[in-house]
């Protein structure tokens, strides 16, 4: 039987294109600052200039400016690219403002924004020109390396140290008092108003909101 001759230009480029499809497999770009590491129920992230949230799952890319939302009854764990967790319960919303992180020199500047519902994060201590803030409607809360939990609303937020230290102070720059939290001291910053005194929280209340955070 006579074979059929090929068609050389054809081949090189099924050949070009199987080559460049086995380099995508497995590639993640070079400017996301984490990914999904444990979901519980359901959940969307939005994308920068995007209109239509998309649904999140285990192993989706994190990117700046992404805000990503869970619904009732669930829970997603997210760890960014310094090995920061950020656990998150459920009706939560939360918005990566900013993540800067140089391997290398151990550095970082990280700015999440916290709607609403109830978070941990649980960040490693980088060097001294390092800077973590979590804000919320209400309150800035300035972390250096720590272990914390927080509830949070529109009209207030209270945030608890299970290790470390945190600075608290109230969104507003005429309000910005400040209270320093450390383990096992929890305070409330209402709208307009400064951090409560810091008082020690009941294993109840922390127990609480650890349950409220646990992702499985």
């Amino acid at each position: 039987m006579r074979r059929m001759p090929l068609d050389l230009p054809l081949v090189g480029l099924i050949v070009v294109g199987l080559l460049l499809a086995t380099a995508n497999i497995g590639a993640q770009p070079a400017d996301s600052v984490g990914r999904v590491t444990a979901i519980e129920g359901r959940a969307t992230i939005l994308r920068q200039g995007r209109f239509v949230a998309e649904p999140l799952r285990l192993k989706t890319l994190v990117f700046p400016e992404d805000i990503i939302e869970t619904d009732a009854a669930s829970k997603v764990r997210i760890t960014l690219a310094d090995t920061t967790v950020v656990s998150l319960g459920e009706q939560s919303r939360l918005e990566v403002t900013q993540f800067l992180y140089d391997a290398r020199q151990q550095t970082r500047t990280a700015r999440l924004g916290m709607t609403r519902g109830f978070f941990r994060a649980i960040i490693n201590k980088l060097v001294p020109q390092s800077t973590f803030d979590m804000i919320t409607p209400t309150a800035v809360a300035a972390i250096r390396g720590t272990d914390l939990m927080g509830d949070v609303t529109a009209e207030s937020t209270s945030i608890v140290v299970l290790e470390g230290a945190v600075m608290i102070s109230n969104v507003r720059t005429p309000f910005r008092d400040s209270a320093t939290l450390t383990p096992g001291t929890g305070t409330t910053v209402a709208a307009d108003q400064p951090p409560s005194a810091p008082t020690q929280w009941s294993e109840a209340r922390i127990e609480a909101l650890r349950r409220a955070t646990a992702v499985q």
